[in-house]
């Protein structure tokens, strides 16, 4: 029977308990994944898919041995602390939830085999690197996934939408020639202050890397702009198309930077739905940020539009023309391979 257009969701109850987060938005974190479910079950059709958790050795693949050990020991810990400068917290018990966090990529990869989009509404923690915690991500199971892939033999595109630009996962794969399209919030500053545009890739990955800063305040215009980008995973032709569709960039967002509304979000997934058509790739999505009222909307927003669905609930956002002069620029310059 075909699978065209089926969509799987990882899906745990434990989920609406975890957070990594720093305690002032933790509250956030989790009313988004309890109204993220109760809006998927009320307006998707879709198949809820059970994460078995992954195993200390698959931990072992994609973090170093003193980290793992680090994350067991402060698991057995009676209180809440941190485990970088004070951003991602550790809580008795943690460790059984990174490997629940882990488990559940290793899923999404096995039923990818036979549904077109798999989705892991917890995942995408794509700040941690091999020997640390990183912005709320205590696990890389984004880059867990793609590594993974690769070492199958896949074709990997990466599409990172997420407000805050993926450092541990473009770390992971800088050179490995998977194609990876970065688009985020960027001045410098803004959290975590990398994904400079000339940072292409090295090595195998020379070329593969696109990161699309947008200045803070962009808006849904803009970020149709950037998308256009996108023409790069038509010609890459990927087996696979993993999405972290954090929805951090929502103008509503607790830690705002950009000015989208959940059309953005919404049109990703259209996008992502043709590139899956045309080339045939399978699809991985990850919920990723998202910290503010309509996260849950914008998640859904992001599915049904995988599922072919147009969605337009909010009023559009407009970009001042300095902005968009910027990013119709830095788009030109790389879909001309002048960068």
């Amino acid at each position: 029977m075909s699978s065209q257009g089926l969509l799987g969701i990882i899906w745990h109850d434990r989920y609406l308990e975890i957070s990594f987060s720093h305690p002032m938005i933790r509250d956030f974190s989790k009313r988004r994944i309890r109204e993220f479910i109760e809006l998927a079950r009320q307006r998707l059709q879709f198949l809820e898919i059970r994460p078995e958790p992954a195993t200390e050795e698959d931990l072992l693949r994609i973090h170093a041995r003193e980290y793992v050990t680090k994350l067991k020991e402060v698991s057995k810990l009676p209180y809440v602390g941190f485990l970088d400068e004070g951003d991602t917290v550790h809580y008795p018990g943690i460790f059984e939830d990174v490997l629940l966090v882990l488990g559940a990529t290793k899923t999404a990869l096995k039923y990818s085999e036979f549904l077109d989009y798999v989705y892991n509404p917890l995942g995408g923690f794509h700040h941690a690197t091999y020997g640390r915690a990183l912005g709320f991500c205590p696990v890389n199971d984004v880059a867990f996934g793609a590594l993974e892939l690769l070492r199958r033999g896949a074709k990997v595109a990466i599409v990172d939408v997420d407000a805050h630009h993926g450092n541990g996962l473009v770390d992971y794969l800088y050179d490995k020639p998977a194609l990876k399209i970065n688009v985020f919030a960027y001045d410098g500053r803004f959290f975590p202050g990398t994904g400079k545009p000339e940072e292409r890739g090295i090595g195998e990955g020379e070329g593969f890397n696109y990161n699309v800063g947008l200045p803070l305040g962009s808006g849904d215009d803009a970020f149709e702009v950037a998308l256009g980008l996108l023409q790069k995973v038509e010609e890459f032709d990927p087996t696979h198309i993993i999405v972290v569709a954090g929805v951090d960039g929502h103008k509503d967002d607790e830690l705002k930077s950009l000015n989208l509304t959940c059309n953005s979000y919404n049109l990703l997934g259209l996008k992502v739905a043709r590139l899956s058509r045309v080339t045939g790739a399978k699809v991985i999505g990850y919920g990723g940020g998202g910290y503010g009222r309509m996260s849950a909307e914008c998640m859904v927003a992001f599915l049904e539009g995988l599922k072919g669905i147009r969605n337009r609930t909010e009023i559009p956002t407009e970009t001042s023309k300095e902005i968009m002069d910027k990013v119709k620029g830095l788009v030109e310059l790389f879909s001309k391979g002048l960068i």
